[in-house]
């Protein structure tokens, strides 16, 4: 079963094909959807657009802790903005006070997360 979000990723396929790009005999390695090389020599995923080719699992694996890294901290910024949107609405301290904790959690796991992309991003420069 195809599903909308495939149909979009084929629609997308067809386009850089049109458009002059050539499919390559590599696969994203976030989503595995095949790559395509531009005209101007980017490789692109129709998925996750201008990708990193890798040549060692190594390479794959640092894109994927990246990626999980990005996951983590849009879910962090989402859960941060929806707690401070409800802090002031509730009637009692108690729920109050748990608010604010869970808050305290996402603030600490956000800045984690921001410290290990800084950290890779040194590496990077090495």
């Amino acid at each position: 079963m195809v599903t909308k979000r495939d149909e979009v990723v084929i629609k997308k396929m067809s386009e850089l094909l049109r458009s002059g790009a050539v499919m390559l005999d590599l696969a994203c390695p976030l989503c595995s959807a095949p790559l395509f090389k531009l005209k101007s020599g980017e490789v692109v995923c129709p998925t996750h657009g201008v990708v990193r080719v890798v040549k060692t699992d190594a390479e794959a694996v640092e894109i994927q802790s990246q990626a999980v890294l990005d996951r983590v901290q849009a879910l962090a910024a989402d859960r941060i903005s929806a707690i401070a949107n409800s802090l002031g609405l509730e009637s009692s301290e108690d729920a109050e006070r748990e608010l604010l904790d869970q808050l305290e959690r996402w603030l600490d796991i956000l800045e984690r997360v921001r410290r290990l992309k800084l950290m890779a991003v040194k590496e990077e420069k090495k």
